[in-house]
């Protein structure tokens, strides 16, 4: 919450889970400036470094993405000059909203690349590793899941190809960017389970890229809009 001051706001308030927080020499709040505008009552604020009031909280520890900060910010009367508004005054939704379908498709991007990498690992595994006297390769069960994997990933890639397009001319919208992050991380999380198995043990060790995979990429269907809130945006649009 922020109010306005002579030449200043005046912020209060508490995020937590913020990427790169500890690190940040600039950090974007999104800050409700007009109580009674509701979404269309909060405004983009730039808080520097050093202001006074302005705190950092632990680095929080993750299962993955060990190599990224995330950080609890807390705002206690942090003054904010009038010039640090970045945009317009109330217009935080509306500048929130122009990029979330670049974001999506940026998050869905890298899923998928993430999803074809781990199937070339794991192709490249079973190949090699043996069991019961022959390759993994060998057996019925382990083609059926390779099989199943690389068609999964050859049918997101041409969707992503479609919405990578239509981002390029323009005509991307927030139903089929919802689509494209809900299907393109869910099968990251799901190649990467099903590619850790078939490693067997390996699979579970650190230094087997595997496993931090597996771990590195679960956030995946959480940050840039949880796979639940991206269902509900597909399913209100069709049931509206």
């Amino acid at each position: 919450m922020a109010d306005v001051r002579d030449n200043h706001w005046v912020l209060n308030g508490s995020k937590t889970f913020i990427s790169n927080g500890i690190h940040a020499d600039l950090v974007i709040v999104v800050a409700r400036t007009t109580p009674e505008g509701g979404a269309h009552g909060m405004s983009l604020l730039v808080v520097e470094r050093g202001m006074e009031g302005f705190e950092r909280g632990r680095n929080l520890d993750k299962i993955g993405q060990k190599a990224q900060d995330t950080a609890e910010l807390f705002f206690r009367d942090v003054r904010v000059p009038k010039e640090n508004l970045l945009g317009e005054l109330n217009g935080a939704f509306i500048h929130l909203m122009t990029n979330l379908a670049q974001e999506r498709i940026t998050i869905a991007v890298a899923a998928i690349a993430g999803a074809e990498r781990l199937l070339e690992i794991t192709t490249q595994y079973v190949k090699e590793r043996e069991a019961f006297g022959r390759p993994l390769a060998k057996l019925q069960h382990v083609r059926f899941e390779i099989a199943e994997l690389a068609t999964e990933c050859a049918v997101t890639r041409a969707f992503l190809d479609r919405c990578i397009e239509e981002h390029a001319n323009g005509s991307l919208d927030a139903v089929h960017a919802s689509m494209a992050k809900w299907w393109a991380t869910e099968l990251q999380k799901r190649v990467a389970d099903r590619c850790l198995q078939l490693h067997g043990g390996y699979g579970y060790m650190t230094e087997y890229p595997i496993a931090k995979a597996f771990t590195d990429g679960r956030i995946q269907t959480i940050y840039g809009g949880t796979t639940e809130i991206m269902k509900e945006i597909i399913g209100r649009s069709l049931l509206a």
